[in-house]
């Protein structure tokens, strides 16, 4: 394993904080519990990684991607530059699958998430804009003033979510799921009143 590549690893108990890292490349590597905070990637690529039980909190990146990425039982908070680890190819998904994870202030910007299974997730205080949510699924998912700015979201399915904040005006909806009485709080874009 060179310094710059590692493929097939396993990373386990690790916590980086304050840290720059530049032009590393990561395949098919395992993180299992490890702590990233503050950190800056640079140049980086991280292909068909996992990571199970890991905390990333107000990372930063510049020329990397997250290609085909799984997030199972985490914490990513302060993210703001997902739209940023987009992969080059216009099919390639930076994130695979989200399960039991804890999302807080995070930015999805531009991004497809076409068919994507969001459920049961806790996604909190962040924003969709201009995302492509069509048919994905956000049941059951505690979206507490999780914003929806000019996304795509038909036939998405948002029954039993809550406290999701979705512009009617902005946002295409035909066909999407809600469930009463959480539904109602679509009508607040409208600046109307029901009693």
């Amino acid at each position: 394993m060179s310094e710059n590549f590692c493929e097939g690893q396993v990373i386990k108990d690790r916590k980086f904080q304050n840290i720059t890292k530049e032009r590393l490349k990561f395949t098919d590597c395992v993180f299992e519990n490890c702590t990233f905070e503050d950190c800056k990637i640079t140049g980086c690529s991280f292909v068909n990684c996992r990571f199970y039980k890991c905390s990333i909190i107000s990372l930063t990146s510049k020329n990397s991607e997250l290609k085909s990425a799984v997030f199972q039982n985490c914490n990513l908070i302060g993210i703001h530059c997902w739209n940023k680890l987009l992969p080059a190819g216009s099919y390639a998904r930076s994130i695979d699958k989200v399960k039991d994870c804890c999302m807080k202030y995070n930015s999805f910007v531009e991004m497809p998430f076409r068919k994507f299974d969001f459920s049961g997730n806790i996604i909190q205080e962040s924003i969709f804009e201009e995302c492509d949510l069509q048919e994905s699924n956000f049941r059951g998912c505690r979206l507490e003033s999780t914003q929806f700015f000019k996304c795509d979201i038909r036939r998405a399915d948002f029954r039993d979510a809550r406290g999701y904040v979705i512009d009617i005006p902005s946002n295409k909806l035909r066909q999407a799921k809600f469930s009463f009485p959480e539904a109602v709080s679509l009508l607040n874009s409208l600046e109307i009143k029901v009693e």
